[in-house]
């Protein structure tokens, strides 16, 4: 099958990345999407174990489309009875980008006659209830270059299942894995997060580290497709338990000044299962002692209406401190705030524009001596 992973703007390279790790054989990759070609338990695997990915699709049909009836004629063709139950329930979406077909609402409903037209051929019959399982479809149309995609994931992959309590600014689950991922952070490393709010960062951190994969304690949309086997999503669940590392770890230490917070992010940690290896502590910032050697702070700092300018400025300041003391540490940090480089009073050693939901950050990058341990290097 042809496949698709979506993820936010900025984290292509990282998705492509895991992907590659997991043996899939990627085929294409554009602006938030990385394609790539997976038998039924492959896309289970996608979904299961992929930290920085939104949702997996399955690529239906592709063709170019400048009319309405071409639009038509080609989605009538496909044979969407593989794929479809006669009696599901069909949620047609759109997309549309450039492309001579811009109204989303027309895309959106002829789509959906055309889609009940090939099932009427496929199944032999005029009458499509749709009262059972649902499946959710996107028509894609970037430059006139139309795709059907069938959504196997359901609620967004962001959504582990373990976050119920959230903070004022909550990081996404895929963004603060990322974070991880484009860090020098190794279980051998310790790990502070000074602002971790919720225990976003410091919880997917834990996660990377023990190789426990984001998608074991939710539900899929392709759990209802009577196109996958329970097999195949026992199967690869059973893999993903059996990777699970088990050996100690170096400490990860979550900390925050507000007390509420650090409650919250106990209880996330708890339903993740990883409360074990996170040290939580209720903590000012300016009056912490970061004593582990060659430690790596992954952080999102407080802003916009948590704090005035001035308050976002001292904060800053005094992260700048933190890094003059301790060279030999590695800090990437989180933020939408401007300017930061001269409140740190140091040039990053690279930056990257990151996008938290509609929130337009940029993670700035320390990344301090080489780890001496035997890994790749991250990019």
């Amino acid at each position: 099958m042809r496949c698709v992973a979506t993820t936010a703007f900025g984290l292509e390279a990282v998705l492509k990345r895991e992907l590659t790790g997991y043996g899939f054989s990627i085929t294409d990759s554009a602006h938030g999407r990385i394609y790539f070609e997976a038998n039924v338990r492959g896309m289970v695997r996608a979904n299961l174990r992929l930290r920085t990915a939104e949702r997996v699709y399955v690529v239906l049909g592709a063709k170019r489309v400048e009319t309405f009836d071409e639009l038509f004629d080609w989605i009538e063709s496909l044979p969407l009875g593989k794929y479809l139950h006669e009696q599901g329930q069909y949620i047609v979406n759109a997309k549309s980008h450039k492309s001579t077909l811009f109204s989303v609402r027309d895309i959106q409903s002829i789509g959906k006659k055309a889609l009940i037209r090939s099932l009427q051929k496929s199944y032999g019959t005029e009458i499509f209830p749709e009262t059972k399982e649902k499946y959710a479809l996107l028509i894609n149309i970037q430059k006139d270059n139309a795709e059907l995609w069938l959504d196997t994931s359901g609620i967004a992959l962001h959504k582990r299942g373990y976050r119920k309590q959230t903070g004022k600014a909550p990081l996404k689950e895929t963004l603060a894995a990322a974070l991880v991922l484009l860090s020098h952070y190794h279980e051998t490393r310790t790990l502070y997060d000074p602002f971790c709010g919720s225990g976003t960062i410091p919880i997917e951190a834990a996660m990377v580290a023990k190789n426990i994969a984001p998608g074991l304690h939710r539900r899929f949309a392709f759990q209802r497709f009577f196109w996958v086997s329970k097999e195949a999503y026992t199967i690869e669940r059973r893999e993903a338990l059996k990777a699970i590392k088990h050996e100690p770890i170096k400490p990860i230490v979550a900390s925050d000044s507000d007390p509420g917070a650090i409650a919250s992010a106990k209880e996330n940690a708890e339903k993740a299962g990883v409360d074990e290896e996170i040290h939580f502590e209720i903590a000012d910032f300016s009056h912490q002692i970061f004593s582990e050697p060659a430690p790596v702070f992954i952080t999102n700092p407080p802003y916009g209406e948590r704090m005035g300018k001035e308050e976002v400025s001292a904060l800053y300041k005094s992260v700048g401190e933190i890094l003059k003391k301790k060279p030999e540490a590695s800090f990437y940090i989180l933020t939408p705030v401007s300017g930061v480089e001269q409140l740190l009073g140091k040039k990053a050693d690279r930056t990257r524009v990151l996008f938290n939901g509609p929130i337009k950050t940029r993670l700035y990058q320390y990344i301090g001596p080489p780890p001496k341990i035997n890994e790749k290097s991250r990019t």
